[in-house]
């Protein structure tokens, strides 16, 4: 009778432990397979972050240059950010983002005229749009 109660014991507390180990095992098993199962979702969204990192790069690109008062390359990096930008407002499919993309690309005109002129101001129109760019590519 001892012995039997003993083997049950030790039979519950095995199934126990092989149970406690397999089923969060199985969980993320599954988890992965789920992700697998659509990988060009997944790529999607790692071309939409590397977008997004590079829109961040060029707009501090351009702040770094322009507070060199490098307007010349400020210029060159100012193109790259914004044909960047359009290039993620054609990509993205969130409207609010599409939104905040196309107000900063309607900033375009008066900063490029800013470089243009070499005007010492610029650095101060290029704060808010850098800024505002790593507001909405943060998260993305």
């Amino acid at each position: 009778m001892k012995m039997r109660v003993h083997f049950t014991v030790w039979l519950v507390l095995f199934v126990g432990g092989f149970l406690s180990g397999f089923i969060p095992e199985y969980l993320k098993n599954r988890d992965l397979r789920s992700q697998l199962e659509n990988p060009q979702k997944t790529i999607d969204q790692l071309k939409l972050q590397l977008r997004m990192a590079e829109l961040r790069d060029d707009a501090s690109l351009m702040l770094i240059e322009l507070s060199r008062q490098n307007y010349g390359l400020a210029r060159d990096y100012a193109g790259q950010y914004y044909s960047r930008l359009k290039d993620a407002i054609d990509s993205v499919q969130e409207s609010d983002v599409k939104k905040s993309l196309q107000e900063l690309a309607a900033t375009r005109d008066s900063l490029t005229a800013d470089l243009a002129a070499a005007d010492p101001s610029s650095l101060t129109a290029l704060h808010p749009i850098v800024v505002k760019t790593f507001e909405v590519t943060r998260n993305k």
